[in-house]
């Protein structure tokens, strides 16, 4: 008995490692991609969205920005946008995170989320898709973030529209 055990084992380790088995991901993980949205749809995604309100201690490097979220059957379009002034290093977006509402409590849940999207200009721009499960809200959350040195740094929280998919 020890044998057959011993056989079935080593043929068990043979097997997977002369057919090794791929690992699939699930299918509600999100594939975030580039996107190039034309100015008609960057219009309608843009009218959803919402504009950045500033601290009136703000430090002035940010002039403007918008985050904003569309969708396409069950693809979300994300658009957002950020204007600095001329003498800043570093333009963009320190980190934006996809969040989808549960509905067992209505909290909103990261589902997906990216970090360090930057230019070295005075203006940055992001278009991106994402795939997504139907029947839940969604939501973009970002933190513009804008550089002239190391002693002065801007950053500003904001959140786009809701969507429902």
């Amino acid at each position: 008995m020890k044998k057959f055990i011993k056989l079935t084992l080593i043929f068990s380790l043979i097997l997977i490692n002369v057919f090794p088995m791929n690992a699939f991901a699930a299918e509600d993980t999100p594939q975030w991609e580039d996107a190039e949205f034309s100015e008609d749809e960057l219009a309608e995604i843009y009218a959803l969205g919402t504009e950045l309100v500033f601290n009136e201690r703000a430090t002035g490097l940010i002039l403007d920005g918008m985050i904003a979220v569309g969708k396409s059957g069950t693809t979300l379009l994300i658009a957002g946008e950020i204007c600095c002034t001329t003498e800043v290093k570093k333009c963009g977006f320190k980190e934006v995170i996809v969040q989808k509402r549960t509905t067992a409590n209505g909290e909103w849940v990261n589902i997906f989320t990216y970090e360090d999207l930057y230019s070295d200009f005075c203006a940055h721009t992001i278009q991106k898709t994402l795939g997504v499960v139907a029947g839940y809200d969604y939501r973009v959350t970002c933190v513009f973030y804008a550089k002239k040195n190391i002693f002065s740094v801007q950053k500003i929280d904001a959140v786009s529209n809701v969507i429902r998919v």
